[in-house]
This record gives structure tokens, sequence and C-alpha cells, in this order.
């Protein structure tokens, strides 16, 4: 870090040696990363870039070693290269450069392909929406996409973890995408994919999983104003009404009301439910992607961020940290 010409590669190369290590199988598996050390990784970058490399060292000391304990998977990543090299001919850098949105049906086949398909079928789909001059970006977008909806058709409270995880490695991909001009980073996107496939097979063979399901609003949602729609989002989300708390989101944005006071009512809830931050960031991944995505179906991701504030496990008392920061602040709850 004291090598300040060449800090960003090295800062570069440290979250891509977090982002290729993943699992290649997740069903009657013991052994995970479920993207753990790429989420580390952005961690410690964050965090000195926040306070200044030269005040930096215990967080190097904490995020750097972190990439070399075991164990270590990189059969998926493994698999991107040799896709990239044999059916994309090594074409790394021109593909990068592509700029091409995906159209709503692409987007639409690929979301498909991924939560119903096998692996090959999605290397298959990527492939080709390259080859069409798609821009990686806004393949990631899409894949941002499937993984919401793996989180909608998440079931029992003790499934979020492969459907979350998946998210959240999408969701680091997608910062990294925007950070770095990373030599290697459309191998990825295969990685990505193929953790968000893996999940989606996972969670269909996992028993109290919802699969697809069609969103019905609540009785008489029609006739609710934006503000009532609201005030009952929040009760449902702080009581941890998951199907309900989509069911509401679902209605605010078929109603076209404005997303600003949805976005800040949905963000609010994913800092106050919960004691694990690990599992509450998950909410604002969402929208931070949420903000970020040209995805045509983006509202998913608002869906899922719903579903996820509510429905993941929690851990003892769900609003005790919450409370307890609002007193010390003085903050009327």
């Amino acid at each position: 870090m004291e090598d300040v010409p060449h800090r960003r590669d090295a800062l570069a190369h440290l979250a891509f040696a977090g982002l290729i290590d993943v699992q290649d199988r997740m069903l009657h598996n013991r052994s995970y990363t479920t993207g753990h050390k790429s989420y580390r990784a952005r961690a410690t970058i964050d965090l000195g870039n926040a306070i200044g490399w030269e005040h930096a060292h215990s967080v190097l000391y904490a995020g750097v070693p972190d990439i070399a304990v075991g164990p270590r998977w990189y059969s998926t990543y493994e698999m991107g290269g040799n896709v990239v090299q044999s059916l994309l001919d090594a074409r790394d850098a021109e593909l990068l450069k592509q700029t091409a949105a995906l159209t709503p049906a692409e987007e639409a086949m690929l979301v498909e392909v991924i939560t119903r398909g096998r692996e090959i079928n999605v290397i298959e789909a990527i492939v080709a929406l390259l080859k069409s001059g798609a821009a990686p970006r806004r393949i990631l977008d899409a894949i941002q996409v499937a993984a919401a909806q793996v989180i909608l058709e998440t079931g029992d409270v003790n499934n979020y973890s492969m459907s979350q995880h998946g998210y959240e490695y999408c969701n680091t991909l997608g910062w990294f995408y925007d950070t770095f001009q990373h030599p290697h980073r459309l191998k990825l996107l295969f990685v990505a994919a193929s953790f968000i496939q893996h999940a989606a097979e996972h969670q269909r063979d996992t028993p109290n999983n919802l699969g697809r399901r069609t969103l019905t609003p609540p009785p008489g949602a029609s006739g609710w104003s934006a503000t009532q729609l609201l005030a009952k989002l929040e009760a449902a989300l702080l009581a941890l009404e998951a199907d309900e708390s989509v069911a509401l989101t679902a209605a605010y944005l078929a109603a076209g009301h404005d997303r600003a006071p949805l976005v800040q009512t949905l963000a609010s809830a994913a800092v106050e439910v919960g004691n694990d931050p690990h599992n509450q960031e998950l909410g604002l991944s969402l929208l931070e992607d949420y903000a970020k995505t040209r995805a045509h179906d983006r509202d998913r991701l608002l869906l899922a961020q719903a579903k996820h504030t509510a429905g993941h496990r929690k851990y003892g008392d769900h609003l005790e940290c919450y409370r307890r920061f609002a007193e010390a602040m003085g903050v009327e709850v």
C-alpha cells in the first residue's frame, strides 16, 4: 500500500482473489465459501479508502491473510476461464468493451435459464449474448435479477443462506466491475451465473421453499394511498411478515407511486431489524443495485429486498439493537 502508483492494481487483485474462490456445489455439501472472501476483501478496500491507507495496517492484517484461509474452491472460476478460452476465443478485452443493452426478451430468457435450467444452459446463454454484442455489465444486471428471484422463492426462515449469499456475490461483482478494470473480470460472469443456478437448484430441492408464485395484492390495497401502503409495509417488515411485505411492496409499485419513499422505508427497515449485520446488509445491497441497475425488471430487486428484510433468520429479539441505539442517541422509536 505504500507503493501508491501500484496500490489500485494491488487492491483489484485482492478483490479478484476473493471473487474466484466459490464452491462448485451446494446441495448435500458441508463446506462452502458462499463468496465470503470477496465480501471481506471489499470491506478491506472500503475501510482502507475510508480511513486512509496510512492508517490501515490493522485492516490489511485482518483482510489479506483471510484470502489464503482454506478450504479454497477455484473449479468454478476454472470453468469460466475455459469457457472464455474455448468458446469466446479468449477475447476478454474486446468483449469487455461491448456496450449493447439486453432487450427485455433477452433479460427474461437469461433469468429463466438461470433459475430453471442446468448449468450448461446458463453457459450457452451467456456465450450467445456476448457473441451478439451484449455488454458484460448489462448481463450482470440480469444475473442480479435472477438472484433476486431466488430470494423471492425462499420459504422457511432457515433457508435463506444460499439465496442471500448468491445475491451478495452478484452485488460484490457489480461493485468490482464498477470499481476496477481488471482484465479477467469477464470470466467472473460465468462464476456468478453458476453460483445463482446452483442456488436456484438448491432451493428447489430443499424442503419448505415456495417456488415461483403469482403475487397477489392484499385485499383493499387498491384503495390505499401511498402513505397508507408505506405505513402498512413498515409494520409488516418490523413484524417479520415476509409474504405480506412483498405483497405490499408489489401493490405500491403497481399503483405507480414515487419510488423514493418506498426505497427509504425498505432501507430503514433493513437497518432496524436483526442483530447480525452481515445478514442485514443484504437489504442495503439490493437497494444499492436498484440504484445502479439498468435491468428492465429492476423492481424485482425491491420485492426481494422486502422478502429478505422480513424473512431472513434473526437471533433473539430482532429489534433490541435498534432500541438500544435509539435510546443512546435520543431517537424516538
